[in-house]
């Protein structure tokens, strides 16, 4: 009875053994695979202040103002980029950071010269809490840039 007791205590303990190596494990490869595919780990909030980093020579910057006014059912926001030697077609694509609801691309417009972009639009609002956070993500067309901006651009959609 005593020796069956033993055998069960350490079956349980080896299955939880392996059960905590292979947490561990999969947290390991996704932290190793997170850093080889370039995501960033840290943030720009772009309400807070602008977002700007040298890309190939260049200085980019983004910046986000709240363009909503009383009418305004939403809110609505203008997204101000400086890409000099952007890719074409540039396009930014909202996704959700505190909650996944899917991709929205923004069409940029051509603001003057070819270095100066904007779009105006209103994020999509989620029904299930009060705010919700969105990383801005810059993309060639539906591919994203080979060189990304070394961190997350996001905002806060009340």
């Amino acid at each position: 009875m005593i020796r069956g007791i033993k055998v069960s205590s350490l079956k349980i303990g080896l299955i939880i053994v392996l059960i905590a190596v292979a947490v561990l494990a999969l947290r390991w490869l996704d932290s190793s695979n997170s850093e080889k595919t370039g995501q960033q780990t840290s943030t720009c909030n772009l309400q807070k202040s602008d977002c700007d980093w040298p890309q190939q020579g260049q200085n980019w910057r983004v910046s986000l103002s709240d363009i909503t006014t009383n009418n305004d059912t939403e809110n609505n926001y203008r997204l101000d980029i400086v890409a000099p030697g952007a890719p074409q077609p540039l396009l930014v694509v909202l996704r959700g950071e505190s909650m996944y609801m899917g991709e929205y691309p923004v069409p940029l417009v051509r603001n003057g010269n070819g270095n100066d972009y904007y779009a105006e639009f209103s994020a999509p609002f989620c029904t299930t809490g009060d705010a919700m956070n969105w990383r801005v993500d810059l993309q060639k067309g539906m591919t994203p840039l080979a060189d990304q901006p070394p961190f997350r651009m996001v905002f806060q959609d009340d």
